[in-house]
């Protein structure tokens, strides 16, 4: 929902003030109001007694923050010390005795600290006791008990006191008790809470006309409508959220009739509506069921209520203290119930309470009584069907028409123009088509907000006209509006905010764009085809969030609107340098991706110190990023697709809320910091396409929120780090917690993945792809098996490294996984069977690695290499189908054999040993040869000796092979023997 009515709530307070005003008036007379009396017209001072008991009261109190108690002293003459002039004290104009004490606390961070003293009980005449929304728990946290002893008391309210505990049954002795508050307000987390075991007591304050309990747990009263029917004296009772188990038990006779209001909101019935008695109480002005779980049919008893002024039957999603979203079962069918004589009828809120429905049928059963009562119809989420009337122009004292979120069709009636009391129209999220003129605002002069959006309509208006209304909020988006500015829109100098986002707007800025709209908070124009440049004299503007993104918006960023804290300008044609002053130092999220800004990036950008998103992708910057290491509120932070250089930015390391990190295509270089783990907030790391260098640090295993790692093509080396499993950001979770940190409306969370051999753009705002990309670096070792433990995993891609060793064996338990690129590495081994059970898996390449032996049988493998033929490829040792090399022709030592070839290419460290030893060996005796002569000699006249004996060898084998024996071979033989003999030298 988009908007609440105000005015069930504005009702309630109503019908509070009037019982509130009851209640004092009975006790007017007795109570005294003069300004400052001088001290002769006194006649009545307050007792000692009790004036001693609220001394003693502010003992009890440890702080008081707007000095509230600053009166209350003893001392400074006899009219300071009167207790009956002390702010927040009144006393009996007839006896002096303290009647009415009221410290209620109205503003924020000024309660009352402390315990609600017992020293109270002296004030025996008090019939007034007031000290809601203050902190005056105690250190018990309980109810005091003594409160019962107020015989007098007919106010008493503690609403907003974080009490714990037991209601204490001695309230019950409060027999003149007409207005009684012990409403909690809601407070996120496990707080204790207040309950009520037996409210039998509460069937003794039979003079209570106004009960409010909000919040208190009554889980255990099963008969609670039978306490409250033993209390006739009931007029507005209030149990919103109050653990309440049903409301149909069996009340054959109704005592409380004149109770005009009846709130049960947020309390689980879970039963059908039809069958609670709430029907027969026909006194009722103000009935609140929202969110009770009542479900079936809404029952035709509803139309005999005719006093009803307000009914709310909605239903709300809400969170419980945990964060969690909780679903109930609060559809309730069809609207049977006619209330066309429910001529008192001003409110009715049915929002996702119908099942389905005509709204047509819807209209025909709302009161046809002249003149009307009706000023708000909600039926925002009941999948409604159908055309609006053409009568509803008879709805005269409409106020507010919210059709939100429905599948009404046709077109909008020009009769809506007579609506002269219409402030709130909420037709946005319908299916409703035609054209929409000056006729269907002619005489519309209450109109305030007016939300048209995601419908297929059109609006055309005279250039001249002016409208009768002065608009704050107007919702136009995919309303087609253009092609120029609409001209209307400059009487609308009460705009705060504005959303025409895809509307057909071929134009520039006019002129009195920064005029018109100076009031404005909001202003959207997302999707047109705006051009030109911003418009001027923004700087004087009261604009918070700017979204203009998608347009074709040029020239310099002029200076912004002072209060601004989101401006998206991404994907326009903007140019030049970064302003040295954006002139908006609240600014907490720019978004300027896609322009054509140049140069570097100024260091006054580092003067943002409120900056939680900063996107600068996709321009024409350079140099390195100034050293901004104060902005640590930073939790998006995107410079991708640049020309920023230099290391890791080391003023990172302060910016410990980031969730969204992005320096791809850039030319940072050197290595990853090892602080890169204390990102304790981290969700998404994109580093590729730089120049960085070095190991993964081990320290990115501590990313425990990590669930996008993309470290691709860089020339990062060494192993992949160890405790892969630590990553518990893609690790399925035991418990819940949230999905992901708060997205900023003002940031851009596409990301481009490398997936299934396509470059994928995802939307990561709402959901993340859990990835990790390591490809095309210069990684080595083993797959570690841990890596198997991130069930989550989407995307696996490791390809183009240098590891080797086996693919993990328990890869089969990654069953998330969609994506799995191992090729162009150098594994070796058996493709694990396991790999066969990644259901989910649609896309697998494991080419050029050194794999061998049988692919695993299975569909999802089959139906893989029907969609990619080389998913295998480069690996000569596989077999079997779906290949066409058959296992059973090679045998065992020829596989080993083409094993130990493959592994052949593996150079290990031992290979690397003997290649150095030998080298070592031979430059040993090279240097002996050149230093020592006699060693020269002695190694040359040895190879001249076994030259030669070689060669007579090698001639008288040969003689005697081919039969020659000739003397003068064997003579030339015998003469080169004794050449070669020591004896020739003598």
């Amino acid at each position: 929902m988009l908007m609440r009515h105000p005015t069930i709530a504005a009702a309630a307070a109503a019908a509070a003030s009037i019982l509130l005003l009851m209640i004092a008036a009975d006790g007017q007379a007795a109570t005294t109001t003069p300004p400052s009396p001088p001290p002769a017209a006194i006649g009545n001072y307050c007792k000692p007694r009790e004036r001693d008991a609220l001394l003693a009261f502010k003992e009890g109190v440890t702080d008081d923050p707007a000095g509230l108690l600053a009166s209350w002293r003893r001392g400074g003459g006899q009219l300071q010390e009167d207790c009956c002039q002390w702010r927040g004290v009144r006393c009996s104009n007839r006896t002096g005795h303290v009647v009415k004490l009221r410290l209620r606390n109205d503003h924020a961070g000024t309660a009352l600290a402390g315990e609600i003293g017992q020293s109270l009980i002296s004030l025996e005449h008090l019939r007034y006791l007031d000290l809601s929304m203050n902190n005056l728990a105690g250190s018990t946290g309980h109810v005091p008990e003594f409160l019962g002893s107020f015989r007098s008391l007919r106010y008493l309210n503690l609403s907003g006191i974080v009490f714990s505990g037991m209601v204490p049954p001695q309230l019950g002795n409060l027999s003149n008790l007409r207005y009684l508050d012990l409403s909690r307000i809601r407070l996120s987390g496990m707080v204790p809470f207040l309950y009520i075991n037996d409210g039998s007591w509460l069937a003794h304050l039979s003079n209570l006309q106004y009960l409010k309990l909000d919040g208190v747990n009554l889980s255990t009263v099963v008969d609670w409508p039978h306490v409250l029917n033993m209390i006739p004296s009931l007029k507005i009772v209030s149990l919103s959220s109050c653990s309440l188990q049903s409301a149909n038990q069996s009340l054959p006779e109704l005592s409380f009739k004149e109770l005009e209001m009846l709130d049960l909101s947020n309390n689980d019935f879970n039963h059908p509506a039809e069958s609670s008695w709430i029907w027969n109480l026909t006194s009722l002005k103000h009935l609140n069921l929202s969110s009770t779980s009542l479900y079936g049919d809404i029952p035709q008893a509803l139309g005999n209520m005719l006093s009803l002024q307000v009914l709310d039957f909605s239903f709300d999603d809400h969170k419980d203290s945990m964060g969690m979203s909780v679903s109930k079962n609060g559809k309730m069918g069809t609207m049977k119930a006619n209330l066309k004589n429910l001529c008192n009828l001003e409110v009715l809120d049915l929002d996702c309470r119908l099942e389905y429905g005509n709204i047509m049928d819807i209209f025909q059963s709302l009161p046809q009584c002249s003149p009307s009562k009706l000023k708000e119809v909600h039926l925002a989420g009941n999948s409604l069907t159908g055309m609006l009337p053409n009568w509803i122009g008879r709805l005269t004292s409409l106020v507010t028409l919210d059709l939100f979120n429905n599948s009404i069709t046709g077109q909008v009636p020009s009769e809506i123009g007579m609506l002269t009391n219409l402030r709130n129209l909420y037709l946005h999220f319908n299916n409703m088509s035609g054209t929409i003129t000056e006729k269907h605002f002619a005489h519309l002069t209450s109109l305030k907000s007016i939300y048209l959006c995601y419908n297929h309509l059109k609006i055309v208006m005279d250039p001249q006209w002016l409208p009768p209304f002065k608009l704050e909020k107007a919702y136009f988006a995919s309303i087609t509006m253009g092609p120029s500015f609409p001209r209307w829109l400059q009487s609308q100098v009460d705009i705060v905010a504005l959303a025409m986002n895809d509307a057909g707007i071929n134009d520039t800025f006019p002129d009195w764009f920064s005029t018109t709209f100076s009031k404005a908070k909001l202003l959207e124009f997302p999707g047109n085809q705006i051009s030109g440049g911003l418009p001027t004299n923004m700087e004087n503007m009261s604009l918070e969030k700017l979204y203009l993104k998608s347009n074709q918006i040029a020239g310099l960023i002029p200076r912004m609107p002072r209060n601004l804290t989101t401006l998206d300008l991404s994907n326009n044609s903007l140019s030049g340098p970064l302003p040295l002053n954006i002139g908006s130092p609240k600014l907490a999220e720019l978004n300027l991706l896609s322009n054509r800004i140049t140069g570097n990036v100024p260091q006054s950008i580092c003067e943002l110190q409120n900056l939680h998103g900063l996107d600068l992708s996709n321009n024409l910057l350079d140099g390195e990023f100034p050293q901004c290491s104060g902005m640590s509120m930073m939790s998006f932070f995107r410079l991708s697709n640049n020309s920023f250089s230099g290391n890791f930015p080391s003023f990172l390391q302060g910016w410990t809320e980031l969730s969204f990190l992005d320096l791809s295509w850039n030319k940072f270089s050197g290595n990853l910091p090892t602080w890169i783990g204390n990102f304790s907030k981290l969700e998404i790391l994109r580093l590729k396409h730089n120049m960085f260098s070095g190991n993964i640090p081990a320290s990115i295993t501590k990313l425990g929120n990590l669930s996008h790692l993309d470290l691709a093509s860089n020339s990062i080396s060494g192993p992949l780090p160890q405790y892969l499993a630590n990553l518990t950001g893609m690790v399925p979770k035991q418990y819940y917690t949230n999905e992901h940190e708060e997205r900023l409306s003002g940031c851009d969370y596409k990301s481009l993945v490398t997936m299934k051999g396509l470059e994928l753009e995802y939307d990561e705002e709402n959901v993340t792809v859990v990835t990790i990309d390591l490809s095309s670096n210069l990684l080595t070792g083993v797959i570690p098996e841990d890596i198997t433990y991130l069930h989550r995993l989407i995307n696996l891609n490791l390809s183009s490294n240098y590891l080797s060793g086996k693919i993990p064996y328990s890869i089969g338990n990654m069953q998330s996984l969609e994506s799995l690129d191992l090729s162009k590495n150098m594994l070796y081994g058996e493709i694990p069977q396991s790999l066969s059970d990644l259901s989910s898996l649609s896309f697998l390449n494991l080419s050029y690695n050194n794999l061998v032996g049988g692919i695993p049988s299975g569909t999802q493998l089959g139906t893989l290499y029907d969609q990619n033929h080389h998913l295998y490829d480069g690996n000569d040792g596989l077999c079997g189908p779906p290949l066409q090399k058959s296992c059973y022709k090679s045998d065992a030592s020829e596989q080993g054999h083409l094993m130990r070839s493959k592994q052949g290419f593996d150079i290990g460290p031992f290979s690397i040993g003997v290649v150095m030893g030998f080298m070592a060996g031979l430059w040993i005796v090279f240097y002996a040869l050149l230093f020592r002569k006699s060693w020269r000699v002695a190694y040359f006249c040895l190879l001249d000796k076994v030259y030669d004996e070689v060669c007579v060898i090698a001639v008288v084998g040969w003689a005697r092979l081919t039969g020659r024996t000739d003397p003068r071979l064997l003579m030339s033989h015998v003469s080169w023997s004794s050449i070669d003999s020591d004896e020739s030298y003598e």
